[in-house]
């Protein structure tokens, strides 16, 4: 890692003698014309190359995955693992490569929405129905991106309100399905000289599948925006969500008999509402020809209040847990272009949360910590022999929680012909302390560290025509320092640098134009993962303190085998069918137990490998109504992808099929 660090610093003086004007070569690059990408370099670059794993996800895409969340528009794509509570917009976790949900950044519009708190993003507060496009980066960004990183970065990009026209335009969408799950949004945009704006309000809303299990949402939103000229621009968005959704836990298994629940749920009474308000402002600067200038600064504050009922206690009292967290991030970026490949940005990003927590059990308890972060980086690319880019990153944290951090970052793109090139990247990152991990009464440990990852993938891209495209990556990442919560010396159980993991796996990406009116997917994932963990293996009557011992394992929760294909067919113009299949392998979790006690071991459950199929119908009436019809879980596969609380319980049972038919009308 030292040679490493050298290298991505030396890196932004190595290019200042390259010339590539002195080769009489063609360069495949200078060929290249594919889709602009912002989010695995911090500034426009083309994702064809890049030299880490990367995935686009456009509007239309967007359309026939979503159910109405963000979630099911991101799931079973290839190295990405979403593991869902419930219908829509409910808790899930995301996971890039094998990572931790903590380990994964989760970016608005360039912008982090991780929690502080808990380190983990709420996928339920983004409208799906206001975005442009999902970006999602697979492997180790903290060299740009700083804290969470490890995994990779997954950036939701809303509309831009600059590509409006002068015409005032606007949408109205409504789908209704199984479950009373419907989803319904309006939306008016329009351009007035250099002035433009988007104004957009959606709900989302269900039943849900068991007792408290039924969620509401919605969201409102304002981007503004003021074009002085095409590289001259500024923006201010104004935004609002809020969210209601039962917490009925796991279901539970026939013997079990929940003191408040039912046969369905574990609670009647658990409940979370959520809400968020934001301000954005951006500006972007042209400062000359080859200089940019980008400045982007949010106001954030959420809410989250929690009423839950003990389900050890005589009565059915309810108690309140409340968070409220404000945050002010801010980030300034400077590119200076030498030429297409060859260029430099500069940047500074500053991060200052504010966390107040109170609940009520056992006793009324109040924490606010403050926690000041910056981040200072840098990254070039440069375009040697006209057939190779070389690509390096740096960067230096500062965390008033934990301390400092450095992130190096180095990959190549090698160009064989104009349509094949072989890539290879080799980054160190880091998940940062949550507030939680630092400052918990009592619990908190205020010398914990980072966790601390190195990745390395290498992969084969192959992309002669938009007709066929193939991209293999295999990957393999250490981790150590891992948190994890165990009893200390006091028998008070405290977060603690204890754990370490392991991944490697290979990922591949395939599509192909069968004819002109049929196009065909075939992702999928294989991956081998472990864990070192300290598990409890007895309790010592003598010090009343519980043992533990280091075990090694397969990784809990990661499946090691996914697949999912798709086809495309468009008959008639005003016609689009398609159908997808989504296959994933058994998962495993690992449960204590006391069966032998002061003996204590390790149960270990699975969940069932399961299979399931999509079909999406898109009809264009006249030239401004649309109808759509969507089948989800066509033959009503019966899967989970969360484990429950206990080595016995149904776990998080997954929808039945669901049936969505929708009408869009536009202008």
């Amino acid at each position: 890692m030292k040679k490493l660090l050298v290298v991505s610093c030396w890196l932004s003086v190595v290019w200042l003698f390259a010339d590539n004007q002195q080769l009489n070569i063609q360069s495949p690059l200078s060929n290249l014309s594919d889709t602009v990408f912002v989010t695995a370099s911090r500034v426009e670059s083309r994702i064809f190359n890049l030299p880490i794993s990367s995935i686009l996800i456009t509007k239309k895409d967007l359309a026939i995955k979503s159910i109405g969340d963000v979630a099911s528009s991101i799931a079973n794509e290839a190295g990405v693992d979403i593991r869902n509570y419930s219908i829509i917009n409910g808790a899930s976790t995301i996971s890039l490569l094998g990572s931790t949900s903590q380990q994964v950044l989760v970016l608005l519009d360039n912008i982090q929405i991780n929690s502080p708190s808990s380190g983990t993003p709420d996928l339920g507060l983004i409208p799906v129905y206001n975005l442009d496009r999902i970006e999602i980066v697979k492997g180790p960004t903290s060299s740009l991106y700083g804290a969470n990183a490890l995994g990779g970065v997954v950036n939701f990009i809303s509309e831009s309100p600059f590509n409006n026209t002068e015409t005032l335009k606007f949408q109205a969408f409504a789908d209704y399905g199984s479950n009373n799950t419907y989803n319904c949004k309006f939306q008016t945009k329009s351009e007035f000289f250099k002035y433009s704006f988007i104004f957009d309000v959606s709900q989302n809303n269900t039943d849900g599948l068991r007792t408290n299990d039924n969620q509401l949402s919605n969201a409102l939103q304002l981007k503004t925006g003021y074009k002085f000229n095409d590289k001259n621009k500024i923006r201010l968005d104004l935004k609002y969500s809020e969210k209601e959704i039962g917490l009925p836990g796991p279901q539970p298994e026939s013997s079990q008999h929940p003191l408040y629940g039912d046969n369905s749920s574990f609670t009647k009474y658990d409940r979370q509402w959520d809400n968020l308000y934001q301000v954005k402002f951006n500006y972007e600067l042209r400062l000359n020809p080859k200089m940019d200038l980008i400045f982007n600064s949010l106001y954030s504050n959420s809410k989250t209040r929690f009423l839950w009922v003990n389900q050890y206690a005589a009565d059915t009292a309810l108690f309140n847990d409340y968070y409220h967290t404000k945050s002010v991030t801010s980030n300034l970026v400077s590119r200076y272009n030498f030429s297409a490949e060859k260029n430099i940005v500069l940047g500074i990003d500053f991060i200052k949360d504010l966390f107040l927590a109170q609940s009520e059990y056992p006793s009324d308890t109040q924490w606010n910590p403050c926690q000041n972060k910056i981040g200072l980086f840098t990254e070039s690319s440069l375009d040697l022999l006209n057939n190779l880019l070389l690509f390096g990153s740096l960067r230096f944290d500062w965390n008033s929680g934990f301390g400092t951090f450095f992130s190096p970052s180095i990959g190549i793109s090698y160009f064989l012909t104009s349509s094949l090139k072989i890539r290879t990247q080799l980054g160190r990152a880091f998940r940062a302390p949550t507030l939680n991990d630092l400052y918990w009464p009592i619990s908190g440990n205020h010398n914990i560290k980072p966790e601390i990852g190195d990745a390395f993938q290498i992969g084969i891209d192959y992309q002669p025509s938009t007709d066929f495209s193939l991209h293999l990556t295999g990957y393999v990442r250490q981790t150590r320092n891992l948190i994890n919560w165990i009893p200390d010396t006091q028998d008070i159980w405290r977060p603690t640098n204890i754990d370490s993991s392991y991944i490697k796996g290979l990922e591949w990406v395939s599509k192909i134009k069968i004819t002109d009116n049929i196009n065909f997917t075939l992702n999928g994932t294989i991956q081998d993962a472990g864990q070192v963990r300290q598990e409890p293996v007895c309790y010592d009557f003598m010090n009343l303190t519980t043992i533990f011992k280091y075990q090694q394992r397969k990784q809990a929760f990661l499946p090691q085998f996914t697949l999912s294909t798709s086809i495309y067919y468009q008959p008639l113009t005003n016609t689009i069918i398609t159908i997808s299949g989504n296959y994933t392998s058994s998962r495993i979790n690992y449960y204590s137990s006391y069966d032998s006690f002061p003996k204590i071991y390790m149960k270990t459950k699975k969940l069932t490998p399961h299979w399931t199929m999509n079909c999406y119908v898109s009809q264009k009436v006249l030239n401004y109504i649309n109808l759509t019809f969507k089948i989800n879980n066509l033959f009503n596969a019966q899967y989970a992808e969360q484990f429950g609380n206990s080595i016995i319980d149904k776990d998080y049972p997954r929808p039945d099929r669901m049936i969505f038919i929708g009408l869009e009308i536009k202008n």
